[in-house]
């Protein structure tokens, strides 16, 4: 009989099935197509079906430049949300396997153990996989991505940049959250070349293979977008909506401006400036307008901005990322919810004294399954503060005590700079934990590279 062991491949692909078998079991009952716009992507679904079959184009006139069409595709494809979540655990499955093959088989980590028992806790990326939402596909496609970037950045070989751009061309089509990432990085890979004292050839350019193939990708979408606004669009139009309501991220603030999608505030400026009492705010005009007026408003008002972003890294640190729907807190649907948000809202002010008084004051009356599923919700939470702070601390010390080093890992170096574009989209933009979910891995990959320095290198370098 086998040894149990977690260096047994067989034994931890078992494990990780079994993680992934039960958060979507426990998820199930809450998992829902009422949330995230799957209205939405179901008129894509419709709007594919007729293209396919060379009907009249019905379901054309129903649809907009937001959200990207891409999950509509899902939707086609898989129909219920049963289907559509056994595929993105088996696309998060092979993501988890492949990320483990690049650390064992290329990187040659010594301390497995750790990476796979990493792996093996990670509630909130099992929890953040069960949710019928685009962001789960992307997710999964994105670290692809960025593998298949670092083995180019290791053997120099351009099939490498070919499958990158294919498969962030794919990405671009279910979220637009990447597209500035994107063509970063052709930047990123000229001055990693030249920071190596390779030099710049002319072949050096073949990096540029990334943006060509995303373009290529994007260019059904940008037919459509142009057919919708008569403008050749590569992203979807939320980004002035989303920006706009990130201001009212910072509680008080002297815009007026709440974190809803129904802000007033925003609906009032769209009104006075189209003269129409109802417009959608992720129009092709109205995101244009907010994006202006959001800038606007920084400039008048810049102070106010710098704290709106000194809060959104509270926001950050408190709830890094995705904690899953398991109790249903979506739909509000749990026992004392105004008292838990009250909680929330007390210890996101640091009211320590207020967050007590609720805690003990409170009549809480919740079940045995509430209960259960509440325990479940903070076992992720703290799982996930563990991960995030231990690897802020870890490239805090490495930055502090060998910033040289920084520039000696080519797979450190880019980690770093998708985690710094995912930040800076919180602190600047508009922070959701779902947002730094998708990155998960990545964090992963830099503790165990880390771990693997601090103990392994140094033993083999004394020896």
């Amino acid at each position: 009989m086998s040894k149990i062991s977690l260096k047994n491949n067989y034994c931890f692909y078992f494990l990780l099935i079994i993680a992934l078998f039960l958060s979507s079991i426990i998820s199930y009952e809450n998992i829902s197509f009422d949330l995230y716009f799957n209205n939405k992507y179901k008129d894509y679904s419709d709007y594919f079906m007729d293209l396919l079959m060379g009907k009249k184009v019905l379901a054309y006139n129903d649809l907009g430049t937001f959200p990207m069409w891409g999950y509509g595709l899902v939707h086609l494809l898989f129909k219920n949300k049963l289907n559509i979540l056994i595929f993105q655990q088996l696309l998060n499955f092979i993501t988890f396997i492949e990320v483990d093959r690049f650390l064992i088989k290329v990187e040659k980590i010594k301390n497995i153990n750790f990476s796979r028992c990493l792996m093996l806790i990670s509630l909130p990326l099992f929890f953040f996989h069960t949710q019928m939402w685009p962001k789960s596909i992307s997710s999964s496609i994105l670290i692809l991505s960025i593998l298949q970037l670092f083995y180019y950045l290791k053997n120099k070989k351009i099939s490498k940049l070919v499958y990158t751009g294919i498969l962030f061309g794919l990405l671009s089509n279910f979220r637009s959250d990447y597209l500035f990432f994107i063509f970063i990085l052709p930047f990123f890979l000229l001055f990693y070349k030249f920071y190596q004292n390779s030099g710049l050839k002319l072949n050096s350019f073949k990096v540029l293979i990334i943006p060509s193939l995303v373009l290529f990708f994007l260019i059904p979408w940008g037919n459509y977008s142009y057919s919708k606004t008569n403008h050749y669009l590569l992203n979807s139009t939320n980004t002035g909506h989303v920006l706009f309501i990130g201001l009212g991220q910072l509680p008080n603030n002297t815009w007026g401006i709440t974190p809803r999608d129904d802000d007033s505030k925003m609906k009032g400026f769209l009104i006075n400036e189209f003269k129409q009492d109802t417009i959608s705010t992720v129009s092709h005009s109205s995101n244009e307008f907010l994006k202006k007026k959001f800038t606007r408003l920084i400039l008048d008002n810049p102070w106010e901005w710098t704290k709106k972003c000194f809060y959104s890294v509270r926001l950050i640190l408190f709830d890094p990322f995705y904690v899953g729907n398991v109790a249903d807190f979506q739909h509000n649907n749990v026992s004392n919810i105004g008292e838990i948000r009250s909680l929330e809202e007390a210890v996101y002010q640091l009211d320590f004294e207020q967050s007590y008084k609720i805690l003990v004051e409170t009549n809480w009356l919740f079940t045995t399954k509430e209960i259960f599923q509440i325990l479940i919700t903070i076992l992720t939470k703290l799982i996930g503060l563990a991960i995030f702070i231990t690897t802020i601390i870890t490239i805090s010390l490495t930055i502090v005590k060998y910033p040289k080093s920084i520039f000696n890992d080519s797979t450190l170096l880019l980690c770093y700079l998708l985690l710094a574009y995912q930040l800076s989209i919180s602190v600047f933009a508009f922070h959701m934990p779902v947002y730094n979910s998708s990155i998960y891995l990545i964090y992963l990959i830099i503790l165990t590279l880390f771990f693997n320095k601090l103990f392994f290198n140094q033993t083999e370098n004394s020896n």
